[in-house]
C-alpha cells in the first residue's frame, strides 16, 4: 500500500516530494542508482518485473507509479516500464505520451495503477533559473482498464497524493492519504525557519506516521502511512514463522525528493524494512538511516 504526498507551490521548491514504497520484502530489487542511456535515470529498478516505481532524470522529469489494490490478475505488461519509458532521454513530452497510453492502438495491457507524470518548465532571466512543474495523473481505474489521464488540479498543486486506490472513486478518502496531506500540509505552513536537513528528517517522520491500531487485514492497510512487516495472506500475521519468510510483506523503502526553484535537486532513498538471508537463515530488520542513498545534482 505504497503512498506518494507532494507540494509544488513552495516558494523556495518547485517540488517536495515524500513517497514509501511497500512491497514483498524478499522482491529482488536495486538500490537508486544512475542508470539508462547516459547514465541519465536515477532511480530503482524491479528486478523481478522490470522497470521502476519512481525515479528522476537528468533533465528533471519524474514519474511516480503506484499499484491499484485489486486482486491479481495474468497481466502480461509490466506497470515499471510506464515510469522507465517516461524517463527515457527521447521519450515523448507528457502529453503525447499520455496520448500513445490511452491510445486505441496501444496493445500494451497492465494491472491497476496510479501514476503521476511531472514535466519541467525552466525559465531563465539574466542569469536566473526558475523551475516550474507541470503534474498530469494518469490512471486505468484497475486490471486491464483504459488508461486514461488529467492534468493535476489547483488543490493537488498545493498538496496532493496518491496511494492505492482508484482516482476519482475513493483514492482521495483513504485515511493514510487524508492524514499524509495534513501533516505535509502542516509542515510547510509552518511560520519558521528550517534547514533542508530539517525538512528532509521532518519528511521521513511524516512517512514513518502509523495507525493508532495495526492492520488486521488488507483493508485496514488504507489506514496506515508506515507498514511495519507483516504476513501478506489471510490475517496480516506480524510475526511469521521461518518457513513463510517469503510472504512478508511491509515498508521496504522511503524516499525524498527536493527540487529547488533553482533547478538545485536533492535525492535520499531510505532503507526501513530489510530482508536478509545468511546462512540459510531468514531475517527481517530495520534499515539504517546512516545508509541513506543521498545523491545531489542540478536539472539540466
Amino acid at each position: 500500500m505504497c503512498i506518494a504526498i507532494w507540494t509544488l507551490n513552495h516558494p523556495d521548491y518547485s517540488l517536495i516530494l515524500c513517497t514509501n514504497r511497500d512491497e514483498y520484502l524478499a522482491r529482488p530489487t536495486a538500490n537508486a542508482c544512475f542508470h539508462g542511456p547516459d547514465n541519465s535515470i536515477l532511480s530503482g529498478t524491479d528486478l523481478q518485473a522490470g522497470g521502476s516505481w519512481f525515479g528522476i532524470n537528468r533533465t528533471g522529469r519524474i514519474a511516480l507509479l503506484t499499484n491499484i489494490s485489486e486482486t491479481s490478475g495474468p497481466y502480461p505488461t509490466s506497470r515499471g516500464e510506464l515510469v522507465s519509458h517516461f524517463l527515457l532521454p527521447d521519450a515523448p513530452d507528457h502529453s503525447r505520451y499520455t496520448q500513445i497510453l490511452s491510445s486505441d492502438d496501444s496493445s500494451a495491457v497492465y494491472a491497476g495503477f496510479n501514476l503521476l507524470l511531472l514535466s519541467p518548465r525552466v525559465q531563465s532571466d539574466i542569469g536566473a533559473v526558475n523551475v516550474e512543474y507541470e503534474a498530469t495523473l494518469v490512471t486505468n481505474s484497475g486490471g486491464g482498464g483504459r488508461v486514461r489521464s488529467r492534468k493535476a488540479s489547483p488543490g493537488e498543486y498545493s498538496i496532493g497524493a496518491i496511494s492505492n486506490g482508484v482516482d476519482g472513486v475513493d483514492g482521495e478518502q483513504w485515511p493514510k492519504v487524508i492524514e499524509g496531506k495534513r501533516k505535509l500540509n502542516d509542515l510547510v505552513t509552518r511560520d519558521e525557519t528550517m534547514t533542508e536537513e530539517e525538512l528532509v528528517n521532518d519528511l521521513f517522520g511524516i512517512l514513518l506516521s502509523q495507525a493508532e491500531r495495526r492492520p488486521s487485514n488488507r483493508f485496514e492497510l488504507r489506514n496506515s502511512i508506515h507498514i511495519e512487516p507483516v504476513r501478506m495472506s489471510g490475517s496480516l500475521e506480524p510475526n511469521a514463522k521461518g518457513e513463510d519468510w517469503h510472504e512478508k510483506y511491509g515498508t521496504r523503502l522511503s524516499s525524498v525528493l527536493l527540487v529547488r526553484r533553482d533547478g538545485r535537486v536533492l535525492f535520499v532513498e531510505r532503507d526501513i524494512w530489510k530482508f536478509e538471508e545468511a546462512d540459510g537463515e531468514h531475517r527481517v530488520s530495520r534499515g539504517d538511516p546512516r545508509q541513506d542513498r543521498v545523491r545531489s545534482e542540478h536539472v539540466e
